[in-house]
């Protein structure tokens, strides 16, 4: 019997239904329904999911939680001394799910829908294509999961055309809200989505454990992870504060017992306290969504009500506080975690049906091949717990405006871009049916002056001065070198595409895969994206992040000359230990840039800091990502301290 699915992979569980036959309903993937988002490494080599993975555990550190939030990030994680990437990971559990679902249905799908946060732009997204590539989905439709929430809701209740609501969905690891408006039975999104990227029942986790450990006077800090016996406690603590965190949503407190080596402690918290400890993160998510409502030109009297979904909505907190925030009726489905899932599979019956395959047994997966060397290690070190100021940075950026100095070599003149012009043109997903998507770029600025040539060399050398990092230009101001006449140490250069995402160095006589490759070119290194996979290039110091503080208000300043103009979306990002980073789109920036001729860019890291970036524990400070044909040379990559008289972003409105 043909039937659609629906899945969705999040950061915490895993949920999927089924829909046919004029029914729609949710696998059983485990006795809860869901089950969670992990994945282990077994002795045999095999990489479990699920349930299975949490039932086969006998090391804590093998086994990888809350991956999702990590996909794209060229830092691959370490399992059991086997590098994995994020897509590999969410893969593997994907596979397991339709696996699973073909063993409840009687056959595979016909027709698969997947969900992805709102807030996902064409980096992540193109990134997801990757995980279902190596799942073996080729066909399939990819929504977001505002989208799918509403769905379901307007299968419950039947919303008439023209009816507008606002979806807020706020699960274990991202908040979106979205505007939408029925319209022939379908959804339409209204204005721009936004949301927090760490802003879920993950982080309201660490916020209680921050909070018994500070009760304990530090006993859970204490606690060594690299030792097997307290990494067990570690695990069994955080467990305890998930649960007291669900039950709060019904009891007026819990006990919490932590099993302390010399002694089991108890510490009692009450609904109260735990709602002053994340009323500060939720009232983020208000602001975000009523941005959201006026970024569609409505007011919250316009909405037809408010809908809930995620597992972290079941909180009371989030309901009083959206209710008296907007005066609207706040909708809750009877089960917020099956919600996307469920009107995932219900768009699944609307395509034409397709067939998926399926494996019949566990995906067994080896490491990819390729990887970074040398392999990052993990280092774990003792820090205090800390109540985390919830997202906070991530609203920071939604105020944050790029803006750019090109210089370009022998006083030609660039001539400035619309301030108004998006910087990413086309954020649509690949399957052709999937809406697209679009939000508003930074705004920015150019400004024509004369660039200095490049310091010379032979081609493929690497300087190594006796002090790497910190030197001075011909023009004064303290300077980080990156990348000239080849990467500067401790920095390492990686190109990675959509068939090795783990990476391969780039050595003196450059590097090759099958969507990019980089070669030198006098002093700089040029890199060619043959445009059929997402494809990237990147410096980065595995081992040790780098404190860059000192660098905050300057510039990542890198001279550049295009061959061949971005053909897709093109972002330019700098990571502190992935999900921590930020990112620029740079699609119209290349684009206006005079061809054949070098330029310089100046970007200021304020652009950075101000959307994510930690500048304390930079690990990857360039990294440049496109998913289509681009040609460039790219020599004197550098940090700053001095920003060269570009207005900082936070002052431009």
């Amino acid at each position: 019997m043909w039937y659609g699915a629906g899945i969705d992979l999040g950061t915490s569980f895993t949920a999927a239904a089924v829909s046919g036959a004029g029914r729609t309903q949710m696998v059983p993937l485990s006795k809860e329904m869901i089950v969670p988002s992990v994945a282990y490494p077994a002795p045999d080599g095999a990489l479990l999911t699920g349930t299975a993975a949490l039932a086969a555990v006998d090391d804590p550190e093998r086994v990888a939680r809350n991956f999702k939030r990590r996909l794209g990030d060229p830092t691959p994680l370490v399992l059991g001394g086997s590098a994995y990437s994020a897509a590999v990971l969410m893969a593997a559990q994907l596979r397991d799910v339709l696996a699973g679902m073909s063993r409840f249905a009687g056959g595979p799908p016909g027709s698969v829908v997947l969900t992805c946060p709102a807030i996902w732009g064409p980096y992540r997204r193109e990134h997801f294509t990757e995980v279902l590539r190596l799942a073996g989905v080729s066909e399939y439709r990819l929504i977001t999961e505002p989208e799918a929430a509403a769905t379901h809701y307007s299968s419950e209740r039947r919303l008439g055309d023209g009816e507008v609501v606002a979806v807020y969905d706020l699960g274990g690891g991202t908040f979106d809200t979205t505007i939408l408006r029925m319209s022939g039975g379908e959804t339409e999104i209204l204005g721009t989505p936004e949301g927090i990227e760490h802003m879920g029942g993950i982080d309201f986790d660490e916020t209680l454990i921050a909070h018994v450990d500070n009760e304990l006077g530090g006993a859970i800090t204490d606690l060594d992870p690299a030792d097997p016996a307290t990494a067990a406690i570690l695990v069994e603590v955080r467990a305890a504060c998930v649960r007291a965190k669900e039950d709060l949503s019904i009891e007026p407190d819990v006990t919490i017992t932590v099993p302390l080596p010399s002694i089991s402690r108890q510490v009692t918290v009450t609904r109260l306290e735990f709602n002053d400890m994340i009323r500060p993160s939720v009232q983020l998510t208000t602001d975000a969504l009523r941005r959201t409502i006026a970024s569609a030109g409505l007011r919250a009297e316009d909405l037809s009500a408010v809908l809930l979904a995620g597992g972290s909505s079941r909180i009371p907190l989030v309901s009083q506080m959206v209710s008296g925030e907007f005066g609207k009726p706040v909708r809750v489905t009877l089960h917020p975690k099956f919600t996307v899932a469920l009107g995932a599979a219900a768009v699944a019956t609307r395509p034409k049906p397709v067939t998926v395959p399926v494996p019949s047994a566990p995906w067994p997966l080896t490491p990819p091949r390729g990887t970074p060397s040398p392999v990052p290690t993990v280092t774990t070190s003792r820090r205090k717990w800390l109540l985390p100021a919830v997202a906070a940075t991530a609203i920071i950026a939604l105020a944050v405006v790029t803006t750019l100095l090109i210089t370009s070599k022998g006083g030609d003149e660039v001539q400035p871009m619309n301030a108004r012009a998006p910087l990413v043109a086309d954020t649509t997903t690949t399957s052709a049916s999937t809406p697209a998507t679009t939000s508003v770029p930074p705004t920015t600025t150019i400004t024509t002056v004369t660039a200095k040539p490049p310091a010379g060399g032979s081609p493929g050398t690497k300087p190594a001065p006796p002090n790497t990092e910190q030197v001075r230009t011909n023009d004064g101001p303290a300077s980080l070198r990156l990348y000239d006449n080849g990467a500067i140490q401790p920095f390492t250069g990686f190109i990675g595409d959509a068939a090795n995402w783990g990476g391969v160095e780039i050595h003196s006589s450059g590097a090759k895969q099958t969507s990019i490759q980089a070669a030198p070119a006098g002093s700089g290194l040029r890199v060619t994206w043959k445009g059929d996979a997402p494809a990237q290039i990147y410096l980065q110091s595995p081992r040790s992040p780098k404190d860059l503080s000192s660098f905050a208000g300057g510039a990542l300043v890198f001279d550049t000359t295009v061959q061949r103009a971005p053909t897709a979306a093109t972002s330019l990002q700098v990571h502190c230990g992935y999900p921590c980073g930020s990112q620029v789109a740079v699609t119209n920036l290349f684009a206006n840039l005079p061809a054949g001729k070098a330029s310089t860019v100046r970007i200021p890291l304020s652009c950075f800091t101000g959307s994510g970036l930690d500048p304390k524990k930079v690990d990857t400070p360039f990294l440049l990502y496109t998913g289509g044909q681009f040609d460039a040379t790219f020599t004197n990559i550098r940090w700053e301290k001095n920003s060269q008289g570009a207005t900082p972003c936070v002052q431009l409105k």
